[in-house]
């Protein structure tokens, strides 16, 4: 059974009707994971997986390059894998696997690729995740992911704190803690960026992360109107804009 916090994710994430064409960030994220992992050498005649597809950005990105991958594909979210599944259809080489890819369960040693974007930061535990995923991987496979790390959405954060609002949004970890769940039988290269999004106004900035299932709280703590609305204000006084900094992890498993 799903902890409260992974059932409201979910719930969240299926109401995201508009997640194709509103997950603009999410969209340039999926595109730099797809070209990194291109670069690296994957054997394509391995089976790959994919944690947290969304509505298929980096699916169908890796299907493009490799036609016959044999690729499973994972979500928590019911109508998210349903859009992919509706966007790409039913392949011979292609799974849909249901469920809370942070607890994915798999053969030691079964897949040469892992990738995930931007599905870790809603980890209850990022760190142990790495390090449970590194297992599956044979000797040689990779696992690539990009998430959000240390300094993403500050503005809302520091607009929530002045306002008196906790817990909406969580800390997300340093890239560096991140690194230190690398096995030693593996190295590891994170490589970190940012991205700066706009909004006209602070309820435009509450619209699209509620368009593209991103508005789940990370605690279900109570906040009022009034402290909502001031949080708001002072959101619009920075100037309405949203920082992602992303991390871009790229591990491979030595032996």
């Amino acid at each position: 059974m799903q902890p409260p916090r992974k059932a409201r994710i979910a719930r969240a994430f299926d109401r995201a009707e508009q997640y194709e064409n509103e997950a603009k960030i999410q969209r340039v994220v999926a595109a730099r994971l797809a070209e990194r992992i291109m670069s690296l050498g994957v054997d394509p005649l391995v089976p790959a997986l994919e944690i947290g597809c969304g509505t298929g950005f980096l699916t169908r990105a890796l299907l493009d390059a490799w036609p016959t991958l044999a690729l499973t594909v994972n979500d928590i979210a019911p109508a998210m894998l349903d859009r992919t599944r509706e966007s790409i259809g039913e392949l011979p080489n292609l799974t849909y696997r249901l469920g809370d890819g942070e607890h994915f369960e798999g053969a030691p040693g079964g897949f040469g690729l892992i990738t995930s974007s931007l599905a870790f930061q809603w980890f209850e535990c990022p760190a142990a995740a790495i390090a449970r995923l590194c297992a599956m991987l044979r000797p040689g496979g990779w696992l690539a992911l990009a998430t959000l790390h240390a300094g993403s959405f500050r503005e809302w954060k520091e607009a929530q704190r002045e306002a008196g609002l906790a817990g909406l949004t969580r800390d997300y970890p340093d890239a560096s803690a991140l690194a230190e769940a690398v096995p030693s039988n593996s190295s590891a290269d994170i490589q970190s960026y940012c991205l700066q999004q706009s909004f006209a106004d602070g309820l435009a900035f509450l619209r699209s992360l509620r368009a593209i299932g991103a508005d789940a709280r990370w605690e279900p703590s109570p906040s009022s109107a009034a402290l909502l609305k001031r949080a708001i204000r002072l959101f619009e006084q920075q100037g309405a804009s949203i920082s992602y900094h992303i991390a871009e992890i790229v591990i491979r498993r030595e032996a």
